[in-house]
C-alpha cells in the first residue's frame, strides 16, 4: 500500500487494522492513530421527492 500525501505510509493501514480488531472505531481513535487532534469531515447528500 503506498502512502498518501495526507498521512504517511502505513497511517492508514493501522485505521483498517485497528477497525479490523475492534470492529469499529470512533473519530478519537481514528484522529490518534493518524496523530491528529480533530479529523475534518466532508459529505454530499441529495434527495428529491416524486419523478425526475
Amino acid at each position: 500500500m503506498h502512502g498518501s500525501e495526507a498521512y504517511p505510509t502505513g497511517a492508514v493501514m493501522r485505521v483498517m487494522e485497528e477497525t479490523i480488531n475492534q470492529g469499529s472505531l470512533t473519530g478519537e481513535e481514528i484522529a490518534e492513530i493518524l496523530d491528529e487532534e480533530e479529523l475534518p469531515v466532508e459529505y454530499e447528500t441529495s434527495w428529491s421527492v416524486g419523478s425526475e
